[in-house]
């Protein structure tokens, strides 16, 4: 029998903490005190030649397993990295969505009240890259993007230090650093990663659907997209809101999902599934009736009388005009927050509201491709609410339904959109069903 013994004064903060010496199947443990000027506590531990043997392989074992997420962490680390720095910086540059993915991993990280040490060597990281990246890396300069490029590196601080985390603890706590660390760069690799297949619509689908979208709209008989154009160029204030709003979709998505995290209180919506699950179906319709915007086609003048209808060869631009990811994305977030306080859901509906600002303002959506996004955010609300689907079955056959019918309607039904009655009440309605039926699933839930 050999003996281990290890002295440890009394006024120790936490014995218990200290030390992992407990009663199981590697030995027994016992205390007895011994003398000292101010007492000290000595712990005895037998433990047989063979029980050690075991004990050693069982630890070789514990430490290969608690490897592989320490593996996967520096991987999704690096990952991250070669994105923001890769192409000498140009993609936290050149693609406005990134950096917001990254503050919002930041804001993910930070929703889990980390310790004040893990906190402070996050910002102590951020800061330091922050002033490197403007002080030595000659891309700064005094405008908006560089100054949210910046902020890319919180998020990035933030990954650092959860992959540090992750290699160094075990256990429970090393796989809520790695779920954590997951969580914040979902976004980022699914935000890049919906860029490259839609860059991909451009090869498949060289000619639009733009001017029957836009035929669609003159059904209204009123010149909706050039009032709200001239209303957000108008304002310098409201211009610059709308940008806000309609780059930074990435950190508010991010933001409600950090608060799903945190299990404070129960929300309607799955976040993760309804709009990575949204995103991908999206990009199934995007190639049914392939369609850009009327920046894309017109530039900032829209023509005062209708050109004939055909199909439009158009450049490099996505074809992910029908439905808006952009608004169904904004009503997610509305209706998601309908169980939180008041003042979250006014900011809510205040994003909503630029949002379809900002999707028109900018050229970059048709009235029609607005009000297709509402059927679709019912069907993704209801197939991924947290309760079971099956309950919200006519939710999802009206979404589904009602986007579908209106594809096929933009698409070979064009000349239904010549009556303005038909167009007013088609889209009323659908807007008005929709409502109704989202209504019974927050209820339900």
């Amino acid at each position: 029998m050999g003996e281990t013994v290890v002295t440890l004064p009394d006024d120790s903060p936490s014995l218990a903490d200290a030390l992992a010496f407990d009663n199981n199947e590697f030995g027994r443990t016992t205390r007895r005190r011994t003398g000292g000027t101010r007492g000290s506590m000595r712990m005895v531990r037998s433990v047989d030649s063979s029980t050690q043997a075991d004990f050693a392989v069982v630890s070789g074992a514990d430490r290969r397993v608690a490897l592989v997420p320490a593996v996967l962490a520096v991987t999704v680390l690096c990952g991250q990295l070669y994105l923001a720095a890769g192409r000498n910086f140009a993609t936290i540059l050149e693609t406005p969505f990134l950096p917001y993915c990254l503050i919002g991993a930041f804001a993910i990280h930070f929703w889990t009240r980390p310790g004040a040490t893990e906190r402070w060597c996050t910002l102590a990281l951020a800061i330091a890259w922050s002033v490197w990246f403007a002080a030595f890396s000659g891309h700064f300069q005094f405008n908006w993007s560089c100054s949210i490029a910046c902020g890319s590196f919180f998020g990035l601080a933030s990954l650092a230090v959860l992959a540090a985390q992750t290699v160094r603890l075990r256990g429970p706590v090393q796989k809520e650093k790695l779920d954590t660390l997951i969580a914040g760069s979902v976004f980022g690799y699914a935000a890049l990663f919906i860029a490259f297949i839609l860059n991909l619509t451009t090869r498949l689908h060289p000619q639009t659907y733009d001017l029957y979208l836009y035929a669609a709209d003159a059904g209204f008989r009123l010149p909706l997209c050039a009032w709200i154009t001239k209303l957000v160029g108008g304002s310098t204030v409201l211009l610059q809101s709308c940008s806000l709003v309609y780059e930074s979709l990435p950190l508010a998505v991010s933001l409600l999902y950090a608060y799903q995290r945190s299990g404070k209180r129960t929300l309607p919506v799955k976040v993760l599934p309804a709009f990575l699950g949204g995103g991908a179906a999206a990009y199934l319709l995007y190639n049914i009736l392939p369609a850009t915007g009327p920046r894309y086609i017109f530039g900032r003048t829209l023509p005062a009388a209708m050109p004939a209808l055909h199909l439009v060869t158009v450049g490099d631009a996505a074809r992910n005009a029908v439905p808006s990811m952009h608004l169904a994305c904004a009503l997610l977030i509305l209706w998601a927050c309908g169980p939180l306080g008041k003042s979250v859901r006014g900011i809510a509906a205040l994003y909503l509201a630029l949002t379809i600002l900002a999707t028109i303002g900018f050229g970059e959506h048709y009235v029609v491709d607005l009000i297709v996004a509402v059927p679709y955010a019912l069907a993704l609300t209801a197939v991924c609410a947290t309760s079971d689907w099956r309950r919200n079955f006519r939710a999802i056959a009206i979404g589904a339904g009602l986007t579908l019918a209106w594809i096929v309607a933009l698409r070979f039904g064009n000349f239904l959109f010549q009556s303005a009655v038909f167009t007013w009440l088609a889209s009323v309605g659908t807007v008005a069903v929709c409502l109704f039926f989202r209504r019974n699933i927050l209820t339900d839930n």
